[in-house]
């Protein structure tokens, strides 16, 4: 039998339990509490079976808090279930900023999350999104993918630009996406699975800890490669575009020269012509040093086509001698 470590209090309080059927459909079931601990409670008087790892709201009077079905069993003609809080709903309400332009998907996913107690936001189109993440603070981020007027990627590097540690969970049209992009958020949906599998990734994403880093840096070579550079800044909702030109690549990133008041640890989008290339190299970066005017980019997301360009070409330079 496993040992509790926290101290159970039997007593009986009326209690509303909010979750939804295998269809998405929301629906509210009466019950009463048996015993209750700082962790969780064991429930009872539920008239349908709610099943274990399912995520359930919980409200005693203006009280709401978020909890996961740790067991299920059948009492007489009820059902009685053990509940344990979630790490995510310990310090209050958790507010969610659903970024999406699709009315019916809102629809669909909003109610849902604030029947589980989650605080609710929408931004619809790139101002909103910058608004809102300007005047409030947000735990999650739901991003849908493709966006109508925004490129997906760019808000997720926008928004984790200077180390920004919002959490974000990515709801795609498609079952599968680019690995870049996936690799961006700390959770992937695909949006035609049910609710409960959105309210997983959810509750996957607020529990990462520490969250992923962005990017592992290995030692290689760097090749003297002196082409035109555009560096690509997304602030605020605003792109701004920079010129200047590339001193040294490798199959990591890209330095030069540019006169732009870049920081250490923001991320940008870059693009670069090559002699091998029938088209203009573009990556998403992220700034690892500055020294004046010179910028070392280090490659966060580039398409293997792309990556393999780069790699063709410093395979026939001269490796740059470490200063």
């Amino acid at each position: 039998m496993e040992l509790r470590r926290d101290q159970r209090e039997t007593t009986q309080h009326k209690v509303s339990v909010w979750t939804f059927d295998p269809d998405g459909n929301i629906y509210v079931q009466e019950g009463r509490t048996l015993d209750v601990s700082n962790r969780g409670a064991c429930l009872s008087g539920l008239h349908r079976r709610i099943e274990p790892g399912s995520y359930v709201g919980v409200q005693n009077g203006s009280r709401r808090g978020r909890f996961k079905v740790i067991w299920s069993e059948r009492d007489g003609h009820a059902h009685q279930v053990g509940i344990e809080r979630v790490a995510s709903d310990a310090d209050g309400a958790t507010r969610v900023l659903l970024v999406d332009n699709s009315r019916e998907a809102v629809d669909s996913r909003k109610p849902v999350l604030q029947a589980l107690g989650y605080e609710c936001s929408v931004a619809s189109n790139a101002s909103a999104l910058f608004e809102l993440m300007g005047n409030s603070e947000y735990h999650l981020l739901v991003v849908s993918h493709p966006l109508l007027e925004l490129d997906t990627m760019e808000v997720l590097v926008g928004l984790r630009r200077n180390g920004n540690r919002l959490r974000t969970v990515l709801v795609s049209q498609s079952p599968q996406v680019h690995e870049s992009l996936r690799s961006m958020a700390d959770a992937f949906v695909y949006a035609r699975e049910p609710q409960s599998a959105f309210i997983a990734a959810v509750e996957r994403a607020l529990d990462r800890t520490p969250a992923k880093k962005l990017l592992v840096t290995r030692s290689i070579h760097r090749h003297a490669v002196r082409v035109p550079l555009r560096v690509e800044v997304l602030r605020s909702g605003v792109k701004t575009s920079l010129h200047g030109t590339s001193a040294d690549l490798s199959e990591r990133g890209i330095g030069g020269n540019i006169k732009a008041p870049f920081t250490p640890g923001e991320m940008v989008k870059v693009e670069f012509p090559l002699p091998n290339a029938s088209s203009p190299i573009e990556a998403y970066a992220i700034v690892r040093h500055r020294r004046s005017e010179f910028y070392g980019f280090e490659f966060l997301s580039i398409d293997d086509k792309s990556l393999e360009i780069v790699r063709s070409l410093c395979a026939v330079l001269p490796p740059l001698k470490m200063s």
